[in-house]
């Protein structure tokens, strides 16, 4: 009896597992797929970053991102630039600026967390670079650093010093050359004058070029050329967060950066795929969150919304 029961379990199972090889993936895919809608980045103007991630949390919507600001990242404060403030948001941090000697050698000023307990916190740095310095096992030599009165130009220039101040900075550079490989970096007691600087770059270069850093995070960079030739570049923090709630089941996204512009988004549960919601409806939560965030419900009019679904056969 035992062994009838067992064949006809077996019997029940073979057509059974049949099934789950065959059609599995697709039922899994199925219930796993959903439907969302999103957006291209329209820079919607300028907005005042903290204090519309200040009112998404009144208002009890999730904050996702560089939020509270200043997180992890470390930066110079542009100052009273307008040009900067205009372009990149009221929030935005300096995260390093380079001036270039030439072609191949830079100096770079920029802000990171102090490598000793003893000194906890942020310091200022100062690194001299030439990038026809092939063996980064080796020191970096004094022939292979710019001109004396290059160096002491900039120090004044970046800091407010005085030449005795600057030539004191140009020592310890040279100094620190001998003991560090590829090249040289000091730690300095001052914070740049930004505002000067950028005066000197914007009035010095005749013409103006955009990059971006690469990876997770992508920092815009102004590039300041003359007759061609890289002279000096400033690399930014703008910092960004997702601001996001829930409407019918879908999980609705406003992701913005302080300079102002706003990617939006819509992802529907598991197993919508090929589901829709209509646009008066997607647009109308929208404008309640621009609402309440203190940006424009008009502006929500501006997006074009794109309709794309994860299955894949």
């Amino acid at each position: 009896m035992n062994k009838q029961k067992a064949i006809l379990i077996l019997l029940l199972l073979v057509p059974l597992l049949f099934v789950l090889f065959f059609f599995g993936p697709f039922l899994l895919f199925s219930f796993f797929d959903s439907s969302w809608y999103y957006s291209e980045k329209v820079d919607i103007g300028s907005l005042d970053y903290s204090s519309v991630l200040t009112k998404a949390e009144k208002a009890s919507y999730e904050v996702e991102g560089s939020w509270p600001w200043p997180g992890n990242f470390s930066g110079f404060e542009p100052g009273d630039v307008p040009e900067v403030r205009e372009r990149f948001g009221s929030a935005a941090l300096a995260q390093n600026i380079r001036l270039n000697y030439n072609e191949n050698s830079e100096l770079m000023v920029f802000i990171c967390e102090n490598e000793f307990e003893s000194e906890a916190g942020t310091g200022t740095y100062v690194a001299i670079s030439n990038f026809s310095h092939s063996d980064l096992e080796s020191p970096l030599q004094l022939s292979e650093f710019p001109d004396d009165s290059w160096m002491l130009e900039k120090f004044g220039l970046l800091f407010g010093l005085d030449e005795k101040a600057s030539e004191k900075y140009l020592e310890a550079l040279k100094k620190a050359a001998q003991n560090q490989t590829w090249d040289a970096e000091i730690q300095v007691n001052e914070s740049p004058d930004f505002p000067a600087v950028y005066a000197y770059l914007m009035k010095n270069s005749d013409e103006l070029g955009y990059g971006s850093s690469l990876g997770i995070n992508a920092y815009p960079t102004e590039i300041f050329l003359k007759d061609g030739n890289r002279m000096g570049s400033v690399t930014y923090l703008v910092p960004e967060a997702r601001v996001v709630t829930h409407d019918n089941g879908n999980r609705y996204i406003v992701e913005l950066d302080a300079s102002g512009k706003v990617r939006l988004e819509i992802i529907m549960p598991p197993g919508s795929s090929g589901e829709t919601i209509s646009e008066e409806e997607y647009r109308a939560v929208f404008r309640e969150m621009f609402g309440e965030l203190g940006l424009s419900p008009e502006a929500v009019d501006s997006f074009e919304f794109f309709h794309s679904s994860s299955r894949i056969w």
